[in-house]
């Protein structure tokens, strides 16, 4: 996450956390909060319980910030009524 190691706003970091959820429950929509945070649990050398939980929040927030550097908003946490 060098690229992207300067500060971010705590708007960028709730729409990360969006993302990353988002993500995760298409890819596994019958898995339970609960997992999610089982998996994301910081060891204590620091790194997740499962790895791959850290490089995809890392993902969702570089799908953030490259969105909010194209088109200057992420749209995919606006509430949708149907």
């Amino acid at each position: 996450m060098t690229e992207y190691s300067g500060q971010i706003t705590i708007e960028q970091a709730y729409l990360a956390a969006y993302e990353y959820l988002l993500r995760r429950w298409e890819y596994m929509p019958e898995r339970l909060i609960a997992d999610e945070l089982s998996d994301m649990s910081l060891l204590p050398g620091g790194g997740s319980a499962d790895p791959a939980c850290k490089n995809e929040f890392v993902e969702a927030l570089r799908a953030i910030l490259d969105t909010e550097a194209k088109s200057g908003r992420y749209s995919r946490a606006d509430q949708q009524l149907n």
